[in-house]
């Protein structure tokens, strides 16, 4: 269900990373100003780059968030774990974590991103990564903390 919100964000204006973690902050009732601004450079393959998958950059940005250090001390154990164990997922599932890889598309330039229109690889492609992992990262967090 949850999924299906960051595919309702992704498909009304709003892109991959910010998407999910729009999804996952509303699911878990995390306010604040600075989401989605803070995933907006981490869309596009970080910033057009060939980078990480913006949508992947979601769910970590969100299992940082949630579970990242507050003060110096305090240990990264919990919030390394979920994020090497969304990597590992993701990777598994689309073979890769990386944006250019996954969809075929250089988006750092016009013809990359006219294929990406053209070819409508965002609902063939994009729309399912958005979805598919707001929902994994928030079924690891629920379970987290569970335990």
């Amino acid at each position: 269900m949850n999924g299906q919100k960051a595919r309702y964000y992704f498909e009304n204006g709003y892109m991959c990373a910010e998407s999910v973690l729009l999804a996952i902050c509303e699911a878990q009732k995390i306010e604040n100003s600075s989401i989605p601004a803070i995933a907006t450079a981490f869309c596009s393959g970080t910033a057009r780059t060939k980078g990480n998958c913006g949508a992947l950059a979601g769910g970590i940005l969100a299992i940082s968030l949630i579970h990242g250090r507050t003060e110096p001390d305090q240990s990264v154990d919990l919030c390394y774990k979920l994020t090497q164990q969304l990597t590992a997922h993701f990777k598994n599932k689309f073979n890769s974590d990386n944006c250019f890889k996954i969809i075929d598309c250089d988006l750092s330039i016009t013809e990359g991103r006219d294929k990406f229109k053209n070819n409508d690889i965002k609902q063939k492609v994009c729309l399912d990564l958005v979805e598919e992992v707001t929902d994994y990262t928030l079924n690891i967090l629920t379970s987290e903390q569970k335990n």
